[in-house]
């Protein structure tokens, strides 16, 4: 888990966005990004700006990319052992 103290905009310049904003980019649950048990449960990079955490998009598109990875190789490791 990635937590920093940055300004909303970031020193590369890319906006933060809320839970919400992510949730909705990527097509995932609200309660993976909202719920800290879950945040930590799934790795999901973010930022913690005083009370409020905050996301850059481009980190977790990287991430859901080797998430999505990551379930697929589980996914097929558990068919295979059912197979013949």
């Amino acid at each position: 888990m990635r937590t920093r103290s940055v300004s909303t905009t970031g020193a590369i310049g890319e906006p933060m966005i809320d839970a919400k904003q992510a949730a909705a980019s990527l097509r995932l649950p609200y309660y993976w990004f909202a719920d800290p048990m879950m945040r930590a449960k799934h790795r999901i990079p973010h930022y913690l700006l005083g009370g409020l955490v905050r996301y850059r998009l481009s980190e977790l598109q990287v991430w859901a990319s080797h998430h999505a990875r990551a379930m697929a190789r589980s996914a097929s490791d558990g068919s295979e052992e059912g197979g013949a």
